[in-house]
């Protein structure tokens, strides 16, 4: 067991800023916020390693925080390289400048050129003495080749469950699965690592962590409509078994769709699904089309430039894009103004991209919709100002199955997730989707690319977040109806009747703090108006986009079992919910362009 002092031993990298060529203007606003970035992650890295002291066997610091360290730092020096390759030679040599190391006493290195607005300052340049990792001469743990995690069963250990419950109970067992099966998959790859306590505090440790918090769930899901059931805690810990098969046997058709993904449980009839009251939007009652075509050339990958930029196929599910046509995970704010654009009005080259649809499986063909429309909206409390350049925004969750969380959090999601829907669902969806949609071609729109790309920049602390931020299942919307039922919004894949057709409805979060185009978490930077429609304090209302997409080629039939007519593409570890269905944006409009859609909202004017 190692024992580290928080005093002498602190986390050693090299120094990146120091090995590059001189840095282009154009390009130095990116560099100095990745510069930034490595210095965030080196005091992440090391306050880990202070309340970690003790964990783990002599392997645990390589394994828990210089692993992960090393790979962040990868993905941040390569977003250096490649803005610098955008407008000079790309440097090359940095790929050794990843690897950090124990070192006693010294400072965590510090970028030479510091992002003056860094919150914590850079501590003293590395030292070259820093000693390596201490060496594993511990009991290697025993090969488990022949080991698989074995957990009590929840579902047989549950009352009956009333029909209210059923579907987040349902949900919450197969998230259980979902658990067991990763933390098989990393007893797996993990083979002779670590100590002897390896197992037990890196793997054994957080999956009881995860489960307390799911069971938690089931608990309190069935505790709102009967009884809430006792005696479920000692469920949470699980044991290395020999030979046996990880058990928490979720229901029949959880274990289904954590096999082969969506069954025909997670559909409904649309005619089935309660119309949203409307909201009247008063204060600022007009609206703005920009009219970007369909992702029908061919945009398409699996990066996602928000959460992960800087990483390959970061996304883990295959991405539609209009607008923006060069946007992928290594793209800048400098090279998204630069790009060229779907959108009608050159002005506007902002990026909005959402997830595949697909017929005939997870692997099935890949759908896209043969409308999309992008409307940017008023506020029901407020008038709308102006929002910045480069604003980064999201709505829905991804791994809303899952929950996204890091193998080593104490918590996979909020312990009282609702079963019901978010207060912030839109309540003023239009009774239909218009098949004309209007000219966005307003006439006091300039035409010609705009000549301010640069705009009234606000706080960048966005390339600072760490892109590996969680995600929260809380998070997860409904964005599913059908056309001629655009006021019925669903959490699950929508059965339309004949001559109606399929449609998702993404609405952005629209009250902006003012500061930040992006934040850790990639929510807390810009939000949703409360349930009366009003910005929360110290926030101010900014347009609201409005996605939606229509498919006229995606059958509705009737599922059967998992065999189902449609599915939204996802990462593999959410079995292709139609809870993870999300969409994300940059807006990139010139300033000009920008104060026209807002004059448009103000003005109760439809643009």
């Amino acid at each position: 067991m190692v024992n580290l002092s928080a005093s002498a031993d602190t986390i050693t990298c090299p120094n990146v800023a120091d090995k590059l060529p001189d840095i282009p203007a154009q390009a130095q606003a990116e560099v100095d916020r990745n510069l930034k970035l490595l210095q965030t992650q080196i005091n992440e890295a090391n306050n880990r390693l202070i309340t970690s002291a003790g964990e783990g066997g002599p392997n645990f610091v390589q394994n828990a925080i210089l692993g992960p360290l090393a790979d962040k730092r990868t993905a941040t020096i390569n977003r250096i390289a490649t803005a610098i390759g955008r407008v000079a030679d790309r440097p090359t040599g940095l790929d050794g400048l990843a690897t950090c190391k124990l070192g006693n006493g010294g400072g965590a290195t510090a970028p030479a050129t510091q992002d003056p607005d860094a919150s914590e300052p850079p501590t003293s340049p590395p030292s070259d003495n820093a000693t390596t990792p201490p060496s594993d001469n511990a009991t290697t743990p025993p090969a488990t080749g022949g080991n698989k995690i074995t957990c009590p069963d929840v579902a047989g250990k549950l009352p009956d469950i009333p029909a209210q419950a059923q579907a987040e109970v349902d949900r919450n067992l197969k998230l259980l699965q979902t658990q067991i099966n990763e933390a098989n998959n990393r007893l797996a790859t993990s083979a002779g690592e670590g100590g002897p306590n390896f197992v037990q505090n890196a793997i054994l440790g957080p999956l009881a962590d995860k489960r307390t918090a799911t069971i938690n769930r089931i608990a309190t899901a069935i505790g709102r409509v009967a009884d809430r059931p006792t005696g479920l805690d000692g469920l949470a810990k699980c044991t290395l078994g020999s030979g046996g098969a990880a058990s928490s046997k979720p229901s029949a058709s959880a274990s289904a769709k954590a096999a082969s993904g969506p069954t025909a449980d997670d559909f409904v009839d649309i005619q089935s699904v309660d119309p949203v009251q409307q909201q009247q939007r008063t204060a600022s009652s007009g609206s703005f089309v920009s009219r970007c075509g369909t992702p029908q050339e061919g945009h398409a990958n699996s990066d996602n430039i928000i959460t992960a930029p800087g990483v390959a196929k970061g996304g883990q599910q295959l991405n539609d894009y209009v607008g923006n046509v060069s946007t992928d995970a290594f793209s800048t704010n400098e090279s998204l103004a630069a790009s060229d654009t779907t959108c009608r009005i050159r002005a506007d080259r902002s990026t909005y991209f959402w997830p595949t649809l697909r017929v005939g499986g997870a692997d099935g063909n890949a759908v896209r919709p043969s409308l999309v429309q992008l409307q940017f909206r008023g506020n029901a409390m407020s008038k709308v100002t102006a929002a910045p350049q480069f604003l980064r925004l999201i709505t829905g969750d991804a791994q809303a199955v899952s929950g996204g969380k890091p193998s080593d959090t104490a918590s996979d999601a909020p312990s009282d997730a609702p079963t019901d829907l978010p207060t912030d669902v839109p309540t003023d969806l239009p009774t239909d989707v218009p098949t004309d949609l209007p000219s966005d071609t307003a006439s006091d729109v300039p035409s010609d690319p705009p000549t301010d790309t640069a705009g009234a920049k606000a706080s960048d602390t966005a390339s600072a977040a760490p892109s590996d931020a969680p995600g929260d299942a809380a998070n997860a919307r409904p964005t599913w109806s059908c056309t001629g039922f655009a006021n019925r919004l669903t959490d699950k894949y929508p059965i339309c009747p004949s001559g109606s057709n399929l449609m998702r409805v993404f609405d952005m979060p629209s009250c902006w703090d003012g500061q930040n185009l992006d934040s850790a978490d990639h929510r807390t930077h810009v939000v949703f108006p409360d349930e009366n429609g009003a910005c929360p304090a110290d926030t101010q209302a900014v347009p609201q986009l409005r996605v939606t997409l229509v498919y006229d080629d995606v059958p509705n039939t009737q599922p059967d079992g998992t065999n189902v007519p449609f599915m939204v593409d996802s990462a593999p570890s959410e079995g292709n919910s139609p809870n993870t269905d999300h969409a994300g944006a940059i807006e990139v409009m010139s300033k000009q362009l920008m104060n026209n859609v807002v004059r448009c909202i103000n003005s109760g004017r439809r643009c």
